[in-house]
């Protein structure tokens, strides 16, 4: 169900962001994951809604890319947003809700 959504906002035109972010195994620093989270806007509650994109859907995923503008890439991760995201959530999400997904990753 879920990937059905992701792919639904994949091919639209809803702004929207993608995360890439990387994960380190606890037991070696060599082993590292790239993992992707979907950011879309929640008007109804003035809030972003993440979403965790399945490692099935990575390659599909990259090959849409080229859609997004890059954001910001830096040696912990990787954001490209699509429709102003940034801007729009600016404009709606509370700088505290914006300030708390920051703390999370």
């Amino acid at each position: 169900m879920e990937t059905e959504r992701i792919k639904e906002l994949l091919n639209g035109q809803e702004p929207i962001a993608i995360v890439r972010y990387f994960e380190w195994a606890i037991f070696s620093r060599n082993s590292v994951n790239a993992k992707y989270l979907l950011l879309r806007m929640d008007n109804k509650k003035n809030d972003i809604h993440e979403m965790d994109i399945p490692d099935r859907m990575v390659t599909m995923l990259r090959s849409r890319l080229d859609d997004f503008e890059l954001v910001l890439h830096g040696k912990n991760g990787t954001i490209w947003e699509r429709s102003s995201f940034r801007e729009r959530v600016r404009e709606s999400v509370p700088i505290t809700k914006i300030a708390d997904l920051i703390d999370l990753y």
